[in-house]
């Protein structure tokens, strides 16, 4: 997987500079789906946050929002990985086993973000919980982007 990133940037980003016009990369990350890829995370993001704030709101309250979090979070594995295999990547084989890989790396990533976002969401204050929560999933999204493209929904990856 390191040789294919590093293949990639030697024959398409090509320079440093590159990494930081605008332009360049848009046609990049649209060339490679990563546009595809961020507005189906994107709108799991809401589909996360729309449920977190709705369990919050009216069933958990406010000191127990981590519980509706990890309802959002449901939701949103499941509504990810059906865009993944049909839309994004269009992956064709293996689906049953890509879905296993794909729920246990999530809720892996996910543990580890649930654990960034407890730490951050008393630092920052609670009221910020939701920003906490959309930051850090933005955050990871560019490594996972990464996995997923080179290696699990890649019908030569795996």
């Amino acid at each position: 997987m390191l040789k294919e990133i590093e293949s990639i940037y030697k024959k398409e980003i090509k320079s440093f500079k590159n990494l930081f016009n605008p332009i360049f990369l848009f046609k990049f990350f649209y060339k490679h789906k990563y546009i595809h890829f961020f507005l189906t995370g994107a709108s799991g993001v809401f589909i996360n946050l729309f449920f977190t704030w709705f369990f919050t709101t009216f069933i958990f309250g406010l000191k127990n929002y981590f519980y509706a979090y990890l309802i959002g979070l449901s939701a949103n594995l499941i509504y990810n990985f059906t865009l993944h295999i049909y839309v994004n990547f269009r992956t064709k084989s293996k689906k049953i086993k890509r879905f296993i890989i794909f729920i246990l790396y999530s809720l892996f990533m996910s543990f580890i973000q649930a654990n960034i976002i407890k730490f951050l969401t008393p630092i920052v204050g609670l009221k910020y919980y939701l920003f906490v929560i959309s930051f850090v999933i933005l955050f990871f999204s560019f490594f996972n982007f990464l996995i997923f493209k080179l290696w699990l929904f890649n019908e030569n990856g795996y």
